[in-house]
């Protein structure tokens, strides 16, 4: 089989700084309640201020497609499906791994589809 397309390793995370505004992807704290009812800084954790969530869009992708082969990829919410197609579409670059292509590539990234 010709191979079009070659995923090896794929990985791609997100780093999303927490502040006081933004709590990232978890629920707030009620230590985190606490301060921002009584003053910043009453009750303060270590690293608290710099604090950041990484957050794994994909980890360990591995596959490949054929010549001619037409693809869909299928998944729950939040599986990476999109991450994936952006990175394929060359939008954004991984953080591990490398995508081998040969021939010219469309993706389909809307809704409903």
């Amino acid at each position: 089989m010709n191979t079009a397309i070659k995923i090896e390793h794929l990985y791609k995370y997100y780093t999303i700084p927490r502040s006081k505004g933004n709590m990232g992807l978890r629920e707030r704290t009620f230590v985190e309640l606490l301060n921002d009812a009584f003053g910043t800084g009453l009750l303060k954790r270590d690293g608290e201020e710099n604090a950041e969530e990484v957050f794994h869009a994909l980890e360990d992708v591995s596959f490949e497609i054929g010549k001619g082969d037409r693809v869909g990829i299928v998944g729950r919410n939040g599986a990476g499906k999109s991450t994936l197609l952006k990175l394929l579409c060359r939008i954004t670059e991984p953080t591990k791994g490398r995508i081998i292509m040969r021939g010219r590539v469309a993706s389909l990234l809307e809704v409903g589809t």
